[in-house]
């Protein structure tokens, strides 16, 4: 896994927010990398959308302390925000276009969506399972609550990135790559 150094802002985009809300490991988040995570007040939009999870979406917004920014007013993020909105939901679009200009990280496992554009433009993205497995490494979470984690959420028909039931076996997988 990519080395974080603790002064990098990681954007949190909805995606890995609701696996964790799901898992309810939503307070952990966090923990895992303290000081670092940050959510886009165009994230927070869309996570007010999950009607079904605005209680703990909440909860979690209060408790976990993990700082809501406002959307950078730079020109040039305007303009890539503009542009990547018209084939991306908002929060994405907002990710993407802040870590463009800035070399923040962003956390989200919607591969399909951001995997190419971080790719080509050099942005370091880490998915729910990477942030899992730091979780993991860094003696935050066993593994037997990671692989609760993960039956959790694919319980409730989340998507985590790969077909993997435990966190040994992701471990093998990025030892693998």
């Amino acid at each position: 896994m990519t080395r974080i150094s603790s002064k990098t802002k990681i954007l949190l985009d909805c995606d890995v927010i609701i696996h964790f809300v799901k898992a309810g490991q939503q307070l952990l988040l966090a923990k895992i990398f303290p000081e670092q995570f940050v959510i886009l007040d165009k994230v927070k939009a869309e996570l007010d959308k999950h009607k079904s999870s605005k209680t703990s979406i909440d909860n979690f917004i209060t408790w976990s302390k993990i700082p809501i920014i406002p959307m950078p007013r730079n020109v040039e993020i305007i303009k890539e925000y503009s542009f990547l909105k018209k084939s991306l939901g908002d929060g994405e679009a907002a990710c993407l276009a802040v870590a463009k200009h800035t070399n923040d990280f962003i956390a989200s496992s919607n591969l399909k969506d951001i995997k190419n554009y971080c790719d080509l433009h050099g942005i370091v993205y880490l998915t729910t399972m990477d942030i899992l497995l730091h979780a993991f490494t860094s003696n935050i979470m066993s593994e037997q609550q990671c692989n609760e984690f993960i039956k959790e959420v694919k319980d409730k028909k989340s998507k985590l990135i790969h077909d993997i039931d435990s966190i040994t076996d992701y471990l093998s997988y990025k030892n693998k790559k």
